[in-house]
């Protein structure tokens, strides 16, 4: 065999890449994409809990900001103390008379994990769900009274999880509660 020949093979061999080559090839790329993937996951899932804990912190500001306004303007309160020596009531309800007369009534349902409102003898209504009281199941509403029939404040106390119905696969177990806490006093005694 001539030398010209030899150095013609040896560059038709050398012009293409072997099977090895592609394989380690095609490994790389797999890695590559697995991790990139996961990378793309993990970021959805950060983003969803995260628009799940702003969009609930906005509506459980905005529900709590209307219950204080409600109750600012609320004339006639309850439920009173059994006793009028009694300051406190501690509770899952609270009810009071509006400046039009109608009476409202806010629960807490521990049950089915929402704050229900009602009006007059209306049919409850949601205004929100996945709440729950304070931890350590003492009321979420807490009604300090005067000589047992004047409201002084009016504390609430409710921890809010983050649901904005996603799907499961999106969510992740890593969304914390968020705890509105909020008191307020009635009009007629601040004027």
């Amino acid at each position: 065999m001539n030398r010209a020949s030899q150095h013609s093979n040896f560059k038709r061999r050398a012009s293409g890449f072997s099977l090895v080559e592609m394989l380690i090839a095609l490994a790389i790329s797999a890695t590559l994409l697995v991790a990139t993937f996961t990378a793309l996951s993990a970021c959805f899932r950060a983003y969803q809990a995260t628009t799940e804990q702003a969009s609930t912190h906005v509506v459980g500001r905005v529900i709590m900001h209307r219950i204080m306004a409600l109750v600012r303007n609320g004339v006639d309160f309850g439920p009173i103390p059994e006793d009028a020596r009694d300051r406190y009531v501690v509770g899952d309800e609270i009810l009071f008379v509006d400046e039009a007369g109608r009476e409202i009534g806010l629960r807490l349902d521990r049950d089915s994990s929402a704050l229900l409102m009602h009006i007059d003898d209306g049919p409850e209504q949601l205004l929100l769900e996945g709440v729950s009281g304070p931890s350590d199941d003492s009321g979420a509403f807490t009604l300090e009274f005067e000589n047992g029939v004047k409201l002084v404040r009016a504390s609430f106390d409710l921890t809010v999880d983050a649901d904005d119905n996603a799907s499961v696969e999106l969510e992740g177990d890593d969304v914390v509660p968020i705890r509105l806490v909020g008191s307020t006093a009635p009009r007629r005694l601040i004027w």
